[in-house]
């Protein structure tokens, strides 16, 4: 029976030098490597009395989760506000395949997102996004094209002076296209869920509205009314719970309205 012993980046096995009949046994080594990864946080859970388990979007590795130890102490190496919701992030990471938990070495904010976490409405925005993408990511698997697109569109977050009630729609609007069900205008969405007895068709301003935001404009005018807002984010909702089967309510949806109302 061997003894373990970890190094830098390496998990060492240590066995006897002999066995039962007096043959040298060969040494293994067997390597659990570090990485450098950007990831983008989505939430994170308390564990035990000094530590979270954090869900983190990465660029290499997709959806993973990790454990961060020691970051609830008094003396904490890192802090836990770099895994509040949205947060862009320079990691150093072990990672091993087939792991359901990794471990991080190195953690540091990638690029500030300080007016998100200043403001109570894009807070909110923040945090339905978050949920949103913890819940229908499930490929652990490097996706840099949706990578890309999610911290571009934190970054616009952040950098929005106004119009930030729309974004939230914006997002999933063009998320959708990376997870296989992308629409090119606001009709597609309309005769899908009409079919199905989903909705009332859209209007023609509610079309518009759509349209524009799907052609990256943030500012429509006229500018929508909470109303108007709120129909068309539950048709949205219903057109990513078609697609996707496991999706039901957001927890976070109600919040996100009030704070954008």
């Amino acid at each position: 029976m061997g003894v373990a012993a970890k190094g830098q980046g390496w998990q060492v096995l240590l066995y006897p030098p002999r066995n039962a009949r007096g043959a040298r046994l060969r040494w293994f080594i067997l390597p659990i490597m570090c990485y450098k990864t950007r990831g983008i946080a989505l939430h994170y859970i308390k564990y035990s009395e000094t530590s979270i388990i954090a869900r983190i979007f990465t660029e290499l590795f997709g959806r993973q989760t990790y454990l961060i130890q020691g970051v609830r102490a008094r003396k904490p190496k890192h802090s836990i506000a770099l895994f509040q919701p949205l947060m862009p992030l320079d990691m150093v990471v072990y990672h091993k395949k087939q792991a359901s938990i990794q471990r991080v070495v190195e953690v540091k904010c990638h690029v500030p997102i300080s007016n998100i976490l200043e403001s109570v409405s894009k807070a909110a925005t923040a945090t339905f996004l978050s949920e949103l993408l913890a819940r229908v990511l499930h490929e652990e698997a490097q996706n840099e094209s949706l990578f890309r697109f999610f911290l571009r569109a934190v970054i616009a977050l952040n950098e929005l002076e106004t119009s930030h009630a729309l974004f939230h729609l914006y997002f999933m609007l063009h998320l959708c296209s990376y997870l296989g069900f992308g629409v090119k205008g606001a009709q597609e969405i309309d005769k899908q869920l009409v079919r199905l007895g989903l909705h009332q068709a859209f209007s023609p301003e509610e079309t518009a509205l759509l349209d524009a935001l799907l052609a990256n404009d943030l500012n429509p005018k006229p500018f929508p009314n909470k109303q108007v807002r709120r129909r068309l984010t539950a048709s949205v909702v219903k057109f990513y719970q078609l697609h996707i089967d496991s999706l039901d309510t957001f927890k976070s949806l109600k919040v996100l309205q009030e704070m954008n109302s």
